[in-house]
């Protein structure tokens, strides 16, 4: 799941991932100022409890299970007989269909359930679904950051030459640096037959 946010993020960024770092977050700053800005005006204009997806939900769900009928077993728990008939306890906010534990939003059940029980349905949906909170969520805001001069750049002055270095003498080494701690596996030549790290071929033991 986090590696789905991230990859939706970078394709949000995709314009500005390639610029130079201080270009690369104003950019951002940007994208995220005018998105808070947008969601803000569209949440100030619902007139709602729960947002209008999640209320398009709740009307789908009521829908479905208006030919459902409902027997109730106390103040709190009701038998809805769809197919196969379920258990509704709105008291704990749980059905055995588990799909209002799951997603913390009132199943098809549920909605049966709490109609006959006379109880206000919006507020057993959880704050996270109502419009005061999406409002919360954007009520601050990002304040932008004017333009201020910057002093010339001349890249002639910070240009870094490579260090100079003078080749040693002798044929260059072509064996690895072992690192500290590093077992090498020991073979046995075939001419001096001794363990080592060589072989017949690059063998120098007198014979």
């Amino acid at each position: 799941m986090s590696s789905n946010a991230i990859e939706s993020f970078n394709s949000w960024i995709r314009e500005a991932r390639h610029l130079p770092i201080t270009q690369m977050i104003d950019s951002i700053r940007g994208k995220i100022m005018r998105q808070m800005a947008k969601r803000r005006r569209k949440a100030n204009a619902w007139a709602g409890a729960i947002c209008p997806k999640m209320e398009s939900r709740l009307v789908k769900a009521y829908n479905k299970g208006r030919s459902w009928l409902v027997s109730q077993s106390n103040d709190d728990v009701y038998e809805v007989h769809s197919f196969p008939s379920v258990m509704v306890d709105v008291g704990k906010r749980t059905c055995s269909c588990f799909k209002w534990q799951i997603n913390d939003f009132p199943c098809a059940h549920a909605v049966v359930a709490i109609r006959n029980s006379g109880l206000d349905l919006y507020q057993l949906v959880i704050p996270y679904y109502h419009v005061a909170e999406y409002q919360n969520s954007y009520a601050q805001n990002i304040t932008p950051i004017p333009t201020v001069e910057k002093p010339q750049f001349d890249s002639a002055n910070f240009v870094i030459h490579p260090s100079a270095v003078k080749r040693p003498p002798g044929r260059p080494k072509k064996k690895r640096m072992l690192s500290k701690g590093e077992q090498v596996q020991q073979i046995r030549c075939g001419r001096c037959q001794r363990m080592g790290n060589h072989n017949r071929k690059t063998c120098k033991e007198p014979i």
